[in-house]
């Protein structure tokens, strides 16, 4: 809930929060200029390509959640990305309630010492609900599975086999350019950068804002739905439009997960069950390449 004044009548007014979205929204258009130019320039070595690839998307998006982040630590962000918008509330209910990302509220008293509860404002662990528990674990496995078996699926369809739009790998040199490409990459790094990003600040500020214009009835299905399609969007700046079958099973693929791993971060108030998700969808693919199979 964002910071609020003392009105009349015992009455707590929660002020209008600052939109993290023009921050997500600028993060994702450099990201997206940036791959693009990077995918149009040749570079004489493809390890090299590859990396500078990475980090055309990751380093716009991190500075993203790092300027919402200062945002946060001055109290201008936090209740923009905790769930209603303006409200009255009595001192009773505003006193021991911390919003969640879902709209509603979960009973928490301020700890000693501790301002974030008090005031609104959040760490940056708390602003992207960086958390995961034993039970994420088996969400994240089984929405990766499920997403992924339809990715299959869209792959035979459209290409006649699957792993025709997945990962492919030259002769295997085994050095730092491998581990990177192959793993580190694919597997850990992006997964959790672009949950980060997507499921952590895009989701939760899409929600706010909707909430706070006041159609909080729509304010789940359009933050889940922003969140996919602009997850699939960024898959998508790269491939040649002329080849239709590609863009049909890379964007239907990309947007079947995207709003499978939104649903699961707002239904769980937490982001880990989706990168867990994220790395699975992930792994089904890499992991039988290298494997050979």
């Amino acid at each position: 809930m964002g910071a609020g004044k003392l009105g009349l009548m015992g009455k707590v007014v929660v002020q209008q929060p600052v939109s993290v979205l023009m921050p997500a929204g600028f993060g994702l258009v450099v990201a997206m200029v940036l791959l693009i130019s990077a995918d149009s320039t040749s570079f004489g070595d493809a390890n090299v390509a590859n990396l500078l690839g990475y980090l055309c998307v990751w380093v716009p998006m991190l500075v993203a959640i790092g300027v919402a982040g200062a945002g946060v630590a001055r109290g201008g962000w936090g209740s923009a990305l905790d769930g209603p918008g303006p409200a009255v509330r009595s001192d009773a209910a505003a006193a021991g309630a911390v919003s969640n990302p879902t709209g509603g509220f979960d009973s928490a008293p301020a700890r000693a010492g501790g301002g974030d509860a008090g005031n609104g404002i959040r760490s940056r662990k708390s602003l992207l609900r960086l958390s995961i528990r034993p039970i994420d674990l088996i969400w994240g496995l089984g929405v990766g599975l499920m997403a992924r078996t339809v990715a299959s699926l869209m792959e035979i369809l459209g290409f006649g086999s699957i792993g025709t739009a997945g990962a492919t790998f030259g002769e295997t040199v085994y050095n730092g350019w491998w581990l990177f490409g192959a793993l580190l990459a694919p597997l850990l790094l992006a997964p959790f950068v672009e949950e980060l990003f997507f499921r952590g600040l895009v989701l939760r500020g899409v929600y706010a804002r909707v909430t706070a214009l006041g159609a909080v009835r729509w304010a789940a299905p359009i933050a889940v739905g922003v969140s996919g399609l602009t997850f699939a969007l960024m898959h998508l700046v790269t491939i040649d439009p002329g080849n239709t079958a590609t863009v049909v099973v890379v964007g239907v693929s990309t947007l079947i997960f995207g709003l499978a791993a939104a649903a699961l971060a707002l239904a769980t108030g937490r982001i880990g069950g989706a990168i867990v998700a994220h790395v699975t969808f992930n792994g089904l693919v890499i992991v039988p390449a290298l494997l050979g199979i």
